[in-house]
């Protein structure tokens, strides 16, 4: 089967994330043939139609005979099938935002044309669901050992507030550094290394590392040191970011619901995935015409 290849680079890199789920071939053929007395042809026909779900991509219900692995993963964990029975599907994941929803929609109706190779949804989300989710992979991907996970999860919030923008061509020559800055007129300034933002998008840093970091006991590590959740208010009223957002509340614990639900509401807004068939497709007409031939 040819495979038609589809550019996401029209979408964000910052706005998707990819998860890679293997099928046992071995297992599949097997439970229709020897389970359900069916034919090997009818079997490859059922098989055809299949696409896991998201909670199989997610880890939440992964079931046999799908599992999530890596490059060691040489034998299928349910019944030892050896590595040549594997087969992949790669779900694409996007966190839709106004700011490029012409240009997902463009992609989607490419893809659509396509509808054996990819299967497409949307999953319902609110705001916060897709902000946590978010967070959580963030998470997965920084080594909270070395400082340089601050200037990441900076970034990384950066990029979810102003998806649209070419961050890899602004910041070419590397970066070094994100500072505060209240003279700019505009919400960041790159120079020679440095991105200087506005209180707001430097507020919104300290509080994706303060969430990334924070104990119950000890606060979270931030851009101005290990902050308690009274200490990191303080710091957001101080450089300005409380009146940026709006927020006039005095009890901590409220202003710190109200800053989080006002960066939540910047952000993505919904969320589609397109799920690629095409190795599935291939490996499993190759499996199935060996055990035709047989």
């Amino acid at each position: 089967m040819k495979k038609i290849e589809i550019s996401f680079d029209a979408i964000p890199a910052s706005a998707i994330s990819q998860t890679k789920l293997t099928i046992c071939l071995k297992c599949a053929f097997d439970f229709f043939t020897k389970q359900l007395k069916l034919s090997n042809r009818t079997a490859y026909s059922e098989l055809k139609k299949h696409t896991p779900e998201e909670q199989d991509f997610t880890g939440a219900a992964t079931a046999r005979p799908h599992f999530l692995s890596g490059d060691e993963t040489t034998n299928c964990p349910y019944c030892n099938g050896a590595k040549r029975w594997f087969a992949t599907f790669t779900a694409i994941r996007v966190d839709a935002h106004p700011s490029f929803e012409k240009q997902r929609k463009k992609v989607w109706a490419a893809l659509k044309k396509e509808t054996e190779l990819y299967a497409l949804w949307a999953v319902e989300r609110t705001q916060m669901q897709i902000f946590s989710e978010w967070l959580e992979r963030l998470q997965h991907g920084l080594d909270l050992n070395d400082e340089r996970w601050l200037l990441e999860a900076a970034m990384a919030q950066t990029k979810r507030s102003y998806p649209a923008v070419q961050w890899e061509e602004v910041t070419k020559e590397g970066l070094r550094r994100l500072q505060l800055s209240r003279q700019a007129e505009e919400d960041w300034v790159y120079e020679n290394g440095w991105l200087y933002v506005s209180p707001r998008l430097y507020g919104d840093a300290l509080i994706v590392q303060h969430l990334l970091s924070r104990s119950h006991m000890h606060g979270g590590t931030t851009f101005e040191g290990r902050l308690t959740l009274q200490e990191l208010v303080n710091r957001l009223r101080r450089i300005g970011y409380l009146e940026a957002r709006g927020i006039t509340s005095g009890d901590p614990y409220e202003t710190f619901e109200q800053v989080v639900t006002a960066l939540v509401a910047w952000g993505p807004s919904a969320v589609y995935y397109a799920v690629d068939r095409s190795d599935f497709l291939m490996k499993l007409k190759t499996v199935y015409e060996k055990r035709r031939d047989k």
